[in-house]
């Protein structure tokens, strides 16, 4: 964490969740919230840091109660005019990049995508170079399939491996359902400027480009704007750096995760059961300290766009890490119809906790500024948001009567705090600091060469007699379980790792959840070196056919620089 600065120099990790635990806390007094109230949520927030059953986003723990200047944001979308002065374009970049935000970009408005492409990653790779970034920031770029050089913007970051190019920016193709549409026809489509490609073509040469280094991905802006609740105060133009938010000009994103492994616990006959109880009251503190992030982030926004905006809709993201941890405890295979149900019931569970949360303090500290919007508010729909988008899918944890009444007591009162309050980040610095799998992501390795075998699967070996030195080291050789024939088959389902399920597993798992989010998902379809580009095409199609909102994918081996997930939706 010193080496991330995610920890000051003189720092431990308890005085680093010491100061966090009080600059979330403390905030609580511009709310009127006395000093014994502020002094238990202080202890519930403490106890669920350092039992490790949730964590807050790097930004957070680099920023909280030490930079005094900086906001606790994780993304944005600047809002910059990229027809006008370049030079202020980088300022401002600089500026969210230095305070510990990834952004986004939507080059529509360009006459030359790529130049300005390339300009915008220049000013990233400065950045880093500069040393001014307390924490690796990522980047989006987007542009809509129909924009005049859209060739050009999917060759963007063809060869960059054979010519020793510095990329820090994720493509996305914004593709239209026109668009999809006439892929799925064989037929032409038009451009901004009047001409017209053969839809196919375009198409099979984003996957080709994708299957060759993994970009461009696909986004379906239009979808994630059918779902934006508030599109009075505007439409989202581009996403975070991972795709899991849509995002307005100047709107940023605070996030924090529960650990849901951490809240699986066994019966007296050791039968594993989840503990729905607490990661309802986490949720709803989540929530709390997730809106206290925001009204510290707001006084310290550079930038009055940005201020106006989150004064307006107030975008938290309460998400999740340890989906895996949670399935291999209670012994669900990741690619399995059972975990896609669990999975599915559990991001529902959250995510109607905390939109009661926000309800709960907007009665006590008053709404957003969006909810005083009844035009072009869909909270004020009959039926409302949250009952057209939620209660058609009713869980033994969730029922849609519960939907319903939430949606109508917003609609008759407008109260609601936050417009939106969940999102699913990679978590891909945070998770690792509390030992939990990053985001909703399968396992990725079952070896790690700092802390060796994955905990539970030397628990799981120690009581099946098999903590064996033979075996340990053929688990360390590949960090896989599944071509070791001698374990009982239900380990070797259970521990299959993310590069043993298959993309379609991958992308089933995306799609399990998409219901249950207020945006987004991100999360990688790892593919193997093999695949083709015809195989790419396969899962592009199957994400935009299953509702996703958008498609990345990652084929092993294409990258010198191979991550351990990029982002998907």
């Amino acid at each position: 964490m010193r080496d991330g600065r995610i920890l000051a120099s003189h720092e431990t990790p308890r005085d680093m969740v010491d100061r966090v635990v009080a600059a979330l806390t403390d905030v609580e007094s511009r709310f009127g919230t006395g000093v014994r109230e502020r002094r238990v949520l202080a202890d519930e927030l403490g106890h669920l840091l350092d039992a490790k059953k949730v964590v807050m986003s790097t930004p957070i723990l680099n920023n909280a109660g030490r930079h005094l200047g900086k906001p606790l944001s994780a993304c944005s979308v600047p809002p910059v005019n990229l027809r006008g002065d370049l030079r202020a374009v980088k300022k401002t970049i600089d500026r969210y990049h230095a305070d510990g935000m990834g952004t986004g970009f939507n080059l529509d408005d360009t006459d030359d995508p790529v130049s300005m492409l390339r300009f915008l990653n220049h000013v990233a790779v400065q950045g880093v170079a500069s040393g001014i970034e307390d924490r690796p920031v990522g980047n989006m770029a987007t542009l809509s399939v129909h924009h005049p050089r859209i060739l050009d913007f999917i060759d963007a970051k063809a060869g960059v491996e054979s010519n020793g190019e510095i990329w820090k920016f994720n493509i996305s193709v914004d593709a239209t359902d026109g668009f999809m549409h006439a892929v799925a026809r064989g037929t032409s489509y038009g451009l901004h400027d009047g001409r017209r490609l053969d839809a196919r073509e375009v198409f099979h040469r984003i996957t080709r480009r994708a299957q060759e280094g993994g970009d461009p991905g696909l986004i379906f802006l239009d979808r994630m704007n059918k779902d934006n609740p508030t599109p009075a105060v505007g439409a989202y133009v581009s996403t975070a750096p991972c795709a899991e938010v849509g995002l307005l000009p100047g709107e940023t994103c605070q996030f924090g995760y529960l650990n849901v492994g951490q809240f699986v616990r066994d019966d007296p006959y050791g039968v594993p059961w989840v503990d729905y109880t607490g990661i309802e009251c986490a949720t709803m503190l989540m929530t709390r300290v997730l809106d206290n992030a925001l009204d510290i982030s707001i006084a310290r926004y550079q930038n009055s766009g940005s201020r106006k905006v989150m004064r307006m809709k107030r975008k938290i993201g309460v998400g999740l890490c340890g989906l895996a941890d949670l399935l291999v405890r209670l012994r669900i295979p990741y690619d399995s119809d059972r975990a896609r149900e669990v999975s599915s019931e559990l991001v529902m569970f959250i995510n109607f906790a905390s939109k009661r949360a926000s309800y709960d303090l907007g009665r006590q500290r008053g709404s957003c500024g969006a909810m005083r919007l009844r035009s072009g508010n869909r909270y004020f729909n009959t039926p409302g948001y949250l009952e057209q988008k939620y209660a058609p899918y009713s869980t033994s944890l969730v029922t849609s009567a519960a939907w319903k009444e939430l949606s109508s007591a917003i609609r008759t009162t407008g109260t609601l705090r936050n417009v939106t309050t969940v999102a699913l980040p990679p978590t891909g610095r945070s998770g690792p600091i509390i030992d939990a799998s990053t985001g909703v992501e399968p396992l990725f390795t079952l070896f790690d060469p700092e802390i060796g075998i994955n905990a539970s699967l030397r628990k799981d070996l120690r009581m099946l007699g098999l903590l064996k030195p033979r075996l340990l080291r053929a688990i360390a050789s590949t960090g896989r379980i599944g071509a070791l024939t001698d374990l009982p088959a239900v380990l070797r389902k259970v521990y299959r790792t993310a590069l043993e399920i298959s993309p379609k597993g991958h992308l089933l798992a995306v799609a399990s959840m998409q219901h249950a989010v207020d945006e987004s998902i991100s999360k990688t379809i790892n593919m193997p070196t093999n695949a083709t580009a015809a195989d790419v095409a396969d899962i592009y199609r199957s994400a935009y056919e299953l509702g996703l909102k958008g498609i990345t994918i990652y084929r092993t081996g294409s990258r010198t620089d191979q991550p351990r997930a990029l982002a998907v939706l």
